[in-house]
């Protein structure tokens, strides 16, 4: 027996019901159509006020933005003591010609070959 079509508004009531359940585990006052009830009337000039609680939320707990950033961001870690190391080696065939390794470069003339 096939299984039976559910409809597009069946669909979206739905979801709408498992969305509005969602907002509801966020702590936001939520009506039966999914808008947002607002914990009082609010002006253009007052801004938002969101009716979840967030006084309990520690300031050092919550993760750095980029708008809190001081400064510059900080200092460029100075790499340059690697390119100068990475000189003295280089990276060639093992000798059964599998992965690459590397290998000094004093060593290089024996580097592809059984010794």
């Amino acid at each position: 027996m096939p299984k039976a079509k559910v409809s597009k508004q069946q669909y979206f009531e739905y979801v709408l019901g498992k969305h509005i359940k969602w907002m509801r585990s966020l702590g936001l006052n939520v009506d039966d159509k999914g808008d947002i009830i607002k914990s009082s009337n609010i002006s253009n000039t007052e801004g938002y006020y969101p009716t979840a609680d967030l006084s309990d939320i520690q300031p050092e707990k919550q993760p750095k933005l980029s708008n809190k950033i001081c400064g510059n961001g900080g200092k460029k870690v100075d790499n340059s003591w690697k390119i100068e190391a990475s000189k003295n080696y280089t990276i060639v065939p093992a000798y059964n010609k599998g992965p690459y390794m590397v290998v000094n470069k004093s060593d290089l003339k024996t580097a592809g070959r059984k010794v």
